[in-house]
């Protein structure tokens, strides 16, 4: 069902359908063997505004590099290829809806929570000790995506499920269930597999209210659930959901960190959010 409604908002919408092909040509040279730094930073470089971007958050407090990184070349090399190719992801997708008709939405709180999700996302995997943290910020970042497609594309429904919200004091993702038959979390997904991102991304994104779906990446899944239900907790901007879903304790179990870490996890987001917030949003 989810399928043939984003097909009918991408025939209205066409643009919305098609990610920056910097993105996949930036994928393209990771993915080729015979790619060099050089050749992977020139992609970059194409895009003024996105190099300006990616050279912002290898500066930010994220990485917090001795002597910063003047060129995409060196921060390849030292961030890494997947790990930049994943930042830029985020950049180019929050770009990606600079100047789309919004209505019903604080944009400004929207990326917020979202930011603040990644970022708890990355803390989460970063305990965990998994190899590249950015791919569970890049999913935690697009976890409400399919929201913001709602409030662009199918107003008169999202104002009727968020005044029947109001009567209901029920999570907004369920009132989204009840009234259309799915939820923002898999209309985003179908959005991502769309723009043809790595299955690593969409099934987290589609899943994270229905975490015990997830097939091939059960634990992304899983963190970015939790994320998701820590970042309403703390009250870190809002996609529009008032309440605070309840972590799954499947997810929690498969996530396998101690219920003590969550105040390091908590103090590692708050030290980095208001500086990913600035160079995000700016």
């Amino acid at each position: 069902m989810t399928k043939a409604c984003l097909d009918d908002i991408l025939a209205r919408d066409p643009k919305l359908g098609t990610l920056s092909d910097v993105y996949h040509r930036i994928e393209s040279a990771i993915n080729d063997p015979n790619s060099s730094f050089e050749a992977m930073a020139s992609v970059i470089e194409s895009d003024a505004a996105l190099a300006t971007k990616v050279l912002r958050i290898a500066n930010s407090s994220l990485y917090a590099l001795p002597g910063g990184i003047h060129s995409i070349q060196r921060a390849i090399s030292i961030i890494g290829t997947q790990q930049l190719r994943d930042l830029a992801l985020a950049a180019t997708v929050i770009r990606h809806f600079e100047g789309m008709p919004i209505t019903g939405v604080d944009m400004e709180s929207f990326w917020r929570h979202s930011i603040g999700c990644a970022l708890l996302a990355r803390s989460l995997a970063s305990f965990r000790r998994e190899a590249n943290v950015e791919r569970f910020y890049v999913a935690g970042l697009l976890h409400d995506i399919g929201r913001l497609v709602m409030y662009m594309h199918m107003t008169d429904s999202m104002t009727r499920i968020l005044e029947a919200r109001e009567h209901s004091h029920d999570l907004l993702f369920r009132e989204e269930q009840w009234a259309l038959g799915f939820n923002h979390a898999q209309l985003g997904g179908d959005l991502l597999e769309h723009w043809q991102l790595p299955v690593a991304l969409h099934e987290p994104v589609r899943c994270h209210h229905d975490p015990n779906e997830a097939q091939r990446y059960p634990v992304e899944t899983a963190v970015v659930h939790a994320a998701d239900s820590m970042t309403n907790a703390l009250r870190m901007g809002s996609s529009g959901e008032r309440l605070v879903p309840p972590i799954d304790e499947q997810a929690w179990a498969r996530i396998a960190l101690p219920e003590t870490l969550l105040e390091q996890v908590t103090a590692y987001t708050e030290q980095h959010y208001a500086q990913a917030v600035e160079v995000f949003l700016a």
